[in-house]
């Protein structure tokens, strides 16, 4: 489950993500009275299998059962950020009623990893990759995203690796160069990200890595940064979810930096 609304004086209109029908909602009636039946089940962020009756407008759930929970991991402030920005993504950046099989299955992965408590920068920065590019997004890195110029794997000039949300990927030392010299240009591109060859290195590494296989305490903390831009720029809006976190937030502090 995505989100959760209320809805009149005793229902919850509830945002879910499914194999077979992707973003739908649904009403779950009584579900915020105490003596409600399953209104305890639907947690935030928690897997269950649904039956639904199809209703006017929104289907209304009229059976919950719960499959996997990891709501007393996020008891935990940073885990219910990390948890809250992957749900606001996929809300924001799915269309209702389109299934998306690979990025159900990558949220399902996301679930376990999180519980397991892996390296929350590093997972993040994976999930915006499999989300990316389940949607249709995801971010050029073996060429420059303007020109077209290859790259492959060789040593980027100078050490350093640009890339633009508004390109969607990569940039070339060329390109770079005249997004640098032209503040207009810049601006228009989303901005220009920077990072380390070895860092460029390490976030073609993730796309390919499983989620649960990261490290509980990886060294590439400042891989979300990029990412999340990326995201954001899909999104039109940078998230809420991370922009609420603790002044205190591990989280908040590695992400809320720029390149």
């Amino acid at each position: 489950m995505l989100r959760m609304r209320a809805l009149g004086e005793a229902d919850r209109i509830v945002t879910l993500f499914s194999r077979e029908r992707g973003k739908q909602s649904a009403v779950a009636r009584g579900a915020r009275k105490i003596q409600s039946k399953f209104g305890a089940r639907l947690d935030f962020f928690s897997r269950v299998a649904l039956m639904l009756h199809t209703g006017k407008s929104l289907d209304v759930i009229t059976s919950v059962q719960t499959v996997r929970s990891i709501w007393e991991e996020l008891v935990d402030p940073d885990a219910f950020a990390t948890a809250s920005y992957v749900a606001e993504s996929i809300d924001a950046l799915s269309e209702p009623d389109l299934a998306v099989p690979e990025l159900y299955d990558a949220l399902c992965e996301f679930q376990i990893a999180l519980a397991r408590k892996v390296d929350r920068d590093s997972l993040l920065a994976a999930m915006d990759l499999r989300l990316l590019g389940a949607l249709g997004f995801a971010p050029e890195f073996e060429a420059c995203a303007r020109c077209g110029a290859v790259l492959g794997h060789r040593p980027l000039k100078g050490g350093r690796a640009h890339l633009s949300p508004q390109a969607c990927g990569l940039l070339c030392d060329t390109c770079a160069r005249e997004l640098r010299d032209d503040p207009k240009a810049a601006a228009a591109a989303g901005g220009l990200l920077r990072m380390s060859a070895s860092e460029f290195a390490q976030l073609r590494a993730l796309r390919e890595t499983p989620l649960e296989a990261i490290e509980p305490h990886g060294t590439r903390s400042r891989l979300h940064r990029i990412t999340q831009a990326f995201v954001e720029y899909q999104m039109g809006r940078r998230s809420k979810a991370l922009s609420v976190a603790g002044p205190q937030s591990k989280l908040q502090r590695s992400t809320s930096a720029r390149a």
